[in-house]
């Protein structure tokens, strides 16, 4: 049971990581196909679709992505946060990190330090 929690926490951590650089890297410009969407919002639903993320709707992988960083703002550990996406979605391990890392990057960047290095 350690050996699964302990792979399952480096799994989040890499994908958190992960999450960041990517979407730190991926300009406006690449939104342009999601017209409905903001800028940032179609950085960060284009972001998880290129790494096989696929929400509902783009509004709720959006909306999931505020909450993260409503979470953070209320004083969750990413831990925490990640407990949360692991127990309340189909996500796996590696998908819930980066998720997480990914709402950091676009949407509340101050949070970064909360992330696992």
């Amino acid at each position: 049971m350690s050996i699964r929690i302990t792979t399952a926490a480096r799994t989040l951590t890499l994908a958190a990581v992960i999450g960041v650089s990517a979407l730190g890297a991926v300009s406006v410009a690449n939104a342009d196909t999601a017209s409905s969407l903001s800028g940032q919002d179609a950085v960060f639903v284009e972001g998880m679709a290129d790494e096989g993320i696929a929400f509902s709707t783009d509004d709720a992988g959006v909306g999931l992505a505020h909450h993260i960083c409503g979470e953070f703002a209320d004083g969750a550990t990413f831990e925490e946060v990640a407990a949360e996406g692991l127990q309340h979605s189909s996500l796996s391990a590696y998908e819930v990190g980066y998720v997480i890392g990914g709402s950091v990057s676009v949407y509340c960047p101050q949070y970064t330090d909360q992330l696992p290095v």
